[in-house]
């Protein structure tokens, strides 16, 4: 089974990306699904609740990630501290999830998978891939996607700051896709990625 690993800016369409490559055949792993899941443990709730208190939980008891967001990401030494205890309480979790995904994708004879992973670099799962592929998307465009999502221009930069650079993750890919065009073009990027690999690994 080979493995690519999706890197890029907040908003880039690395979904996107990884759905393209879906329907060429590949499967995926959505490491953000898999935190969702992560943050609804009980023992990592309990664990929050003693650290952070009742104000990150909703009315209904459940965590609420936006308050969650705005204390780990603030800019400030103790977002910082914040964040790692939060990486410290949630990773082993996602991480093992993600392994056992690999392994079962590969039981199944899984010929390509996809690693689409918000902080693929920065929590060392490049280690688990084959190929790095960079979603390139100018700035520009990445602030209107993820202000569509409610996000302020604040947020990005705080979460782009807790992140490695834009240019050491480029530095990093075997492949760069370009988003900035229509979705046509971004396929034919994708296609041409594709081609290669089925020709170098599995003639």
């Amino acid at each position: 089974m080979l493995i690519l690993g999706l890197i890029g800016g907040i908003g880039s369409g690395k979904s996107t990306i990884a759905e393209m490559f879906c329907q060429l055949g590949a499967k995926r792993i959505d490491a953000d699904r898999i935190g969702h899941e992560v943050l609804r443990y009980r023992d990592v709730q309990t664990a929050a609740r003693n650290h952070w208190g009742d104000r990150i939980f909703d009315a209904n008891g459940q965590l609420n990630r936006k308050e969650l967001a705005q204390i780990v990401f603030d800019p400030s030494e103790t977002g910082n501290t914040e964040r790692s205890f939060l990486n410290f309480l949630v990773h082993p979790h996602i991480t093992r999830k993600i392994d056992d995904q690999i392994r079962r994708f590969s039981e199944s004879q899984c010929r390509y998978l996809i690693l689409d992973a918000p902080l693929l670099l920065e929590h060392h799962w490049e280690q688990r891939v084959n190929y790095l592929v960079f979603v390139d998307t100018p700035r520009s465009i990445r602030l209107v996607r993820i202000q569509e999502r409610g996000w302020t221009q604040t947020e990005l930069d705080a979460r782009e700051q807790a992140q490695l650079s834009i240019e050491e993750k480029r530095r990093t890919a075997d492949w760069i896709v370009n988003n900035s065009g229509n979705l046509n073009e971004t396929l034919d990027q994708v296609k041409k990625i594709w081609q290669n690999l089925e020709s170098q690994n599995y003639q």
